[in-house]
């Protein structure tokens, strides 16, 4: 029994939410991580934690299949999203101390936590997370007749005004999308730039 589980915040699905910083206190330990993303995400910016293993959410219920109903599980993905639903999973299979980690592999980046990135990736800065995404919007809108798309503006590229203009955007989709599956992975790809972004001069 791990003293992570009796420290989680309880949710009403039945498992408990770990922060982050409750996580890491942690490492290494006897707690069985578990990755739910799908495998070429596990080598891409986000990268992923020492010593998880890995199955993709449609696989867990196999996985598990013969792990003991007991066993100290915290479930991850890229935001806590999809490790939410397995572990709604695996407390529907009897599972009694599953935990999800709060914000997935975005809030572990933002978190300048450890690592594995298997595929070298250059660390992208703020400015450039700001100008891509300015360039996609531009991109991605259809301005009226003799202007140009309205984009909110992002002056300082600072984490903090970078995160409000995409939780904006997410919330509220711009009139003039021409299209939307390209839209939302613009703003994914950036939100994954930004949880890895670095400062300018920051190492």
């Amino acid at each position: 029994m791990h003293p992570l589980f009796d420290n989680a915040t309880p949710h009403p699905a039945g498992y408990r939410d770990v922060d982050v910083g409750q996580l890491a206190a942690c490492l290494p330990s006897e707690l069985t991580l578990v990755d739910v993303r799908e495998a070429a995400e596990l080598d891409g910016i986000l990268g992923h934690v020492a010593g998880i293993r890995h199955a993709p959410l449609a696989t867990v219920p196999d996985v598990v299949d013969t792990w003991p109903r007991d066993t100290d599980v915290v479930l991850l993905c890229r935001s806590g999203a999809r490790s939410a639903r397995a572990a709604t999973g695996l407390v529907t299979l009897g599972f009694t101390r599953v935990m999800n980690l709060r914000g997935g592999m975005l809030a572990w980046n933002t978190a300048r936590l450890p690592v594995v990135r298997p595929v070298p990736h250059p660390l992208p800065t703020l400015g450039s997370v700001r100008d891509g995404l300015l360039d996609g919007l531009h991109r991605a809108l259809t301005p009226p007749p003799h202007e140009g798309p309205t984009v909110p503006p992002v002056t300082t590229p600072s984490r903090e005004a970078l995160t409000a203009v995409l939780d904006a955007l997410q919330a509220a989709r711009p009139a003039g999308v021409r299209d939307t599956a390209a839209f939302e992975h613009l703003l994914r790809t950036c939100q994954d730039l930004l949880a890895v972004a670095r400062a300018e001069g920051e190492r």
